[in-house]
C-alpha cells in the first residue's frame, strides 16, 4: 500500500476517516443482515465508501457495520485497511455450504480454522501461515449463541472449513476430498479474514448459516424444501439477535 495518511485510504474504502471506525466491527456480505442490523440500531453515521457501512449505537455499544461484499479478494481489502483504525474485534457472518451429510440447512457453523483455498491471502503472507479464529472472541460468540438458540432444534458445529474462490469449481471429486478430511463446510471469505486479522493484531471470529449442502444435492442450483427455507429463515432471525447481544458484551 502507498504511504500516507490512513484516512486517505479509509475514506475511499469505508467512507470515513480512520479514527471514525469503531473498536468493534461487524462485517457481512449478506444484505439482509446489513439492513436488519441497521433497522434495530441507532445509526450514528452513514458511510458510502467502496465498502458501504454505518456506525451504530447498540444499547450503548458503538459498532461499525461493513458490507464486505462477496469473495476473498474483496473481503481481504475490507479487512486490511482496518489495521489503520481503532478496530480491535472483528466479527464476520456469512453463508456456508455444508460438507458433511448430517449438517442440515439452517444449522450454524463456527469456523475455528479455515483451509486457505483462496488466493487473496497469499499476497500478504506465505501459504504455511495459519488461518485461525481468536479463542476469546469465539468463546464469547459461542456463549451468546447458546443462550439465544436455547430451545431450538438448530445445531452448532465448531471446526475447520474450506475457503474457496469459486463455487463453480466445486466438482464432486473436490467436495468428496474435503468431506473425507472432516471439514464442516465451504465458503468464500473466512480464511483471508482470519489470516489478515491475525497478521495485524485484530481479534476475529466468524459465524455462518448453513444455506445449502452440496454433498446431499441441496445447492443453489436445486430447489430447497419449504422446511429447509423456513429453518434457514428461523436461524437468520436468531443469529441476528445473537449478534446484537454479542456486540454489547465484548
Amino acid at each position: 500500500m502507498p504511504e500516507g495518511d490512513p484516512s486517505a485510504f479509509t475514506k475511499v474504502m469505508y467512507g470515513c476517516t480512520a479514527d471514525e471506525v469503531s473498536e468493534i466491527v461487524l462485517m457481512t456480505p449478506i444484505d439482509e443482515f446489513f439492513k436488519s442490523f441497521k433497522e434495530r440500531s441507532q445509526v450514528l453515521k452513514e458511510m458510502t465508501g467502496f465498502n458501504r457501512g454505518y456506525n451504530a449505537d447498540v444499547d450503548g455499544a458503538r459498532v461499525t457495520v461493513l458490507d464486505s461484499r462477496i469473495g476473498s479478494p474483496l473481503a481481504s481489502d475490507c479487512t486490511y485497511y482496518l489495521r489503520f483504525t481503532p478496530c480491535k474485534k472483528l466479527i464476520f457472518t456469512g453463508l456456508i455450504g455444508a460438507l458433511q451429510p448430517y449438517i442440515r440447512v439452517g444449522d450454524i457453523i463456527i469456523p475455528i480454522a479455515a483451509v486457505r483455498g483462496e488466493g487473496a491471502s497469499r499476497y500478504f503472507v506465505e501459504d504455511a501461515y495459519p488461518a485461525v479464529a481468536d479463542f476469546g472472541l469465539t468463546r464469547a460468540l459461542a456463549s451468546t449463541l447458546e443462550e439465544v438458540f436455547t430451545g431450538s432444534d438448530i445445531k452448532f458445529y465448531f471446526g475447520p472449513i474450506y475457503t474457496t474462490d469459486s463455487f463453480a469449481a466445486e466438482t464432486l471429486e473436490f467436495l468428496e476430498h474435503w468431506k473425507s478430511k472432516n471439514l464442516f463446510g465451504i465458503e468464500m471469505e473466512t480464511s483471508t479474514i482470519y489470516t489478515l486479522a491475525t497478521l495485524y493484531g485484530i481479534q476475529a471470529t466468524s459465524v455462518h448459516i448453513v444455506s445449502d449442502n452440496p454433498v446431499t444435492a441441496k445447492t443453489f442450483f436445486h430447489t430447497l424444501s419449504d422446511e429447509d427455507r423456513e429453518r434457514r429463515e428461523k436461524c437468520a432471525g436468531l443469529l441476528l439477535e445473537s449478534l446484537y447481544k454479542l456486540v454489547t458484551r465484548i
